[in-house]
C-alpha cells in the first residue's frame, strides 16, 4: 500500500498546467483519497469481530 505522501510526491502538477485543469486534478486526488479512506472503513467495520450471540434454546 502506497501512503499518501508517496502518492503525492509522484504525482506533482507541473507548473505550466492551466489553474482550471490544476483545480480538477486537486478534486479528483481528493475524491479518490476520500474513496479510499471510506472502504477502508466499510472493511474494518466488516472484518470486526463481532459479540457472540446469546444461546437460546
Amino acid at each position: 500500500m502506497t501512503l499518501l505522501s508517496q502518492d503525492l510526491s509522484r504525482e506533482r502538477i507541473p507548473a505550466t498546467v492551466p489553474d482550471e485543469i490544476a483545480a480538477r486534478v486537486r478534486a479528483l486526488r481528493r475524491a479518490r483519497r476520500d474513496a479510499r479512506t471510506r472502504a477502508s472503513r466499510v472493511r474494518r467495520v466488516l472484518l470486526a469481530p463481532t459479540a457472540p450471540a446469546p444461546y437460546r434454546d
